[in-house]
């Protein structure tokens, strides 16, 4: 697999999900290997999850270096993003966190 693989395959996911009414994702390669891809969603109920990975392909499987995904209502106030920026280091499960309107969480409370 390479990154061109990988984004294939995001596409060919998102076009098969009946909850989403469109999506608009783009890719840039570093390499054949490693890149970026960002994206936005949107969904029957008129929120937008937005989406940020830089990737690397290890031994055919993608690993994700950095990320961001953010779900926004219709309004456009966040619903929830998942990220991995190295903050929050008080987090058991630093640098991966979750962020809701109410604070920062680790991964598996939210």
């Amino acid at each position: 697999m390479n990154l061109r693989d990988y984004y294939l395959k995001i596409e060919s996911l998102l076009k098969e999900f009946s909850l989403i009414t469109h999506f608009s994702i783009e890719f840039e390669k570093v390499t054949a290997y490693i890149g970026y891809l960002k994206g936005k969603l949107e969904f029957i109920n008129g929120s937008t999850p937005y989406f940020f990975e830089f990737v690397e392909i290890q031994n055919d499987t993608p690993v994700l270096v950095k990320y961001k995904y953010q779900w926004q209502s219709f309004e456009g106030e966040l619903l929830k993003r998942w990220d991995n920026a190295p903050h929050h280091k008080e987090l058991d499960t630093f640098p991966d966190h979750v962020h809701d309107p109410n604070g920062v969480y680790s991964c598996h409370e939210s």
